[in-house]
C-alpha cells in the first residue's frame, strides 16, 4: 500500500515537472544577437532572455523580436519599439509613410545603430501580429572568453580559447560582409 502511494506521488511530481518545463519553453526563450543594428545596447553574440509577447504587453522603448519581412537572412529581427498604434509617426519614418499617426495593428521599430539597421525607416510599419517576443534581460556579454554558447540542438557546450580566437579573427575579417540587420538564432 505504501509503495503504491509513493509511486503515485512520484508519478504526479513527474507530470507537474513536465508541465512546468513545457510552459517555460513556450513562454520564454534564449536568443542570440547576430548583427550590429542594436549596438551599443546589444552587440553581436549577446544572449537574451525573451518572453513571448501579447499585443497588450507592448510598450515604447522595449526591445522586440519580430518576424523579418526580408526574404534573405534570418527569420527574425531585433528592434526597439518606437511608436505604438495611435502614436504620432516619428519624423525619421515620415518620408516612407504618409499617416500622421501609427495605424491600428502596426508599430514603428528602429534599431539603436541607425546607420546599420534595416527598420521602419526602410520598411515602414511592422504588424503587431509579427512580434514574437520581448527581450527581458541580457544573459551574457558577447566575446567573453570561455563563455557559454549553444549548439544547434540547444545543448550548452564550453568553447575553447582557441575557438574564441578563431571566431574573433573570422569576425574581424568578415564584419563588413555581414548583414546589417540584427537577427536572432533560437538556442
Amino acid at each position: 500500500m505504501i509503495q503504491s502511494v509513493e509511486a503515485a506521488a512520484v508519478g504526479c511530481t513527474a507530470v507537474v515537472l513536465i508541465a512546468v518545463i513545457v510552459w517555460l519553453r513556450r513562454t520564454y526563450s534564449v536568443i542570440r544577437v547576430d548583427g550590429y543594428s542594436m549596438e551599443p545596447s546589444l552587440i553581436d553574440g549577446d544572449r537574451l532572455l525573451a518572453r513571448r509577447a501579447t499585443p497588450s504587453a507592448l510598450r515604447r522603448g522595449q526591445i522586440a523580436v519580430v518576424l523579418s519581412p526580408l526574404p534573405m537572412g534570418g527569420p527574425f529581427l531585433i528592434k526597439r519599439i518606437v511608436a505604438l498604434p495611435g502614436d504620432p509617426v516619428p519624423q525619421a519614418v515620415q518620408p516612407l509613410v504618409s499617416d500622421a499617426h501609427v495605424p491600428d495593428g502596426q508599430l514603428i521599430l528602429i534599431g539603436d545603430n541607425t546607420d546599420a539597421s534595416f527598420d521602419s525607416r526602410d520598411h515602414g510599419y511592422f504588424p503587431v501580429a509579427d512580434i514574437r517576443a520581448i527581450a527581458l534581460r541580457k544573459l551574457t556579454p558577447a566575446g567573453v572568453p570561455g563563455g557559454m554558447e549553444s549548439d544547434s540542438a540547444g545543448i550548452s557546450c564550453q568553447k575553447s580559447n582557441r575557438q574564441h580566437r578563431e571566431e574573433s579573427t573570422n569576425d574581424a575579417l568578415h564584419r563588413e560582409h555581414r548583414r546589417s540587420s540584427t537577427r536572432i538564432a533560437r538556442s
